[in-house]
C-alpha cells in the first residue's frame, strides 16, 4: 500500500487492481497517501526555505561588492589627493615683459637674475614686447649650449592684455643651488634666448 501511496508502482500493476475491490487496503492506502502528501509538503516547505536563504545570501553578496566597488574610486581618489598634496607646485612668476627682445631677433636687453627655488614649480612666465604667440619650451640649464639642463616644461602662450603669458611646470627639485640660464625656445622656427637665473634651495 506505501509503494501505490507513494506512486511508485505502474497503473496496471495487480495491487492497484486488488486496491479498488478491498475496503481494508483501501483504508491503509489512504494512510499511507496522508502521511507521503505531508513528506511532500515538507520537502517543499524545506526546498522553499533553502532557496530564500540562498537568494538572501546573493543579494548579500552582491551588496557588499557593489559597496566595495563605491568605496574603492573614493579611496582612490583620497590618495591621488593626499599625493598631489605631498607634491603641490610652488607657483612662481617671472615678468620679462619690460625686458623686451628688439624685432629683428637680437639679444634681449640685460636683465638682472631672477630666482626659483629648488622644487617642484609652477612658473607664470610673462614673455617680453614683441615676443610671438606659439609653442614654446621652458628650460633651465648651466650654460647656453643647453647641454645641462636641470628642467624643462612646454606650453602655449595665453595672451592677458598686451601681455604674452605661458604657463609651465619646472621639477627643480634636484637642481643644485647656483646660477643658470632660464632659455625660452619659441618651437616654431627655434628662435632662442637665454636670461640669467638663480636657483635657491630649501
Amino acid at each position: 500500500m506505501r509503494d501505490i501511496a507513494e506512486n511508485r508502482l505502474p497503473p496496471n500493476h495487480p495491487a492497484r487492481l486488488h486496491l479498488a475491490t478491498c475496503s481494508p487496503c483501501f483504508a491503509e492506502f489512504r494512510s499511507f497517501k496522508a502521511e507521503a502528501d505531508a513528506a511532500r509538503a515538507t520537502r517543499l516547505k524545506v526546498l522553499a526555505w533553502g532557496l530564500a536563504a540562498c537568494l538572501v545570501i546573493a543579494l548579500g553578496v552582491y551588496g557588499s561588492r557593489a559597496l566595495l566597488r563605491k568605496q574603492l574610486p573614493q579611496s582612490a581618489e583620497s590618495g591621488t589627493q593626499k599625493q598631489a598634496g605631498q607634491l603641490a607646485a610652488v607657483d612662481r612668476t617671472i615678468d620679462l615683459y619690460n625686458h623686451g627682445t628688439p624685432r629683428g631677433g637680437s639679444e634681449p636687453s640685460p636683465l638682472e637674475a631672477v630666482s626659483l627655488p629648488s622644487a617642484l614649480v609652477h612658473l607664470r612666465l610673462i614673455l617680453p614686447r614683441f615676443s610671438d604667440p606659439g609653442n614654446y619650451v621652458v628650460a633651465v640649464s648651466k650654460d647656453k649650449a643647453g647641454t645641462a639642463i636641470a628642467a624643462r616644461g612646454s606650453g602655449k602662450t595665453v595672451a592677458d592684455g598686451p601681455r604674452l603669458v605661458l604657463e609651465v611646470p619646472l621639477d627643480l627639485r634636484r637642481a643644485p643651488a647656483g646660477s643658470y640660464f632660464l632659455a625660452t625656445v619659441r618651437e616654431s622656427d627655434n628662435g632662442t634666448y637665454y636670461y640669467p637665473l638663480n636657483v635657491r634651495g630649501h
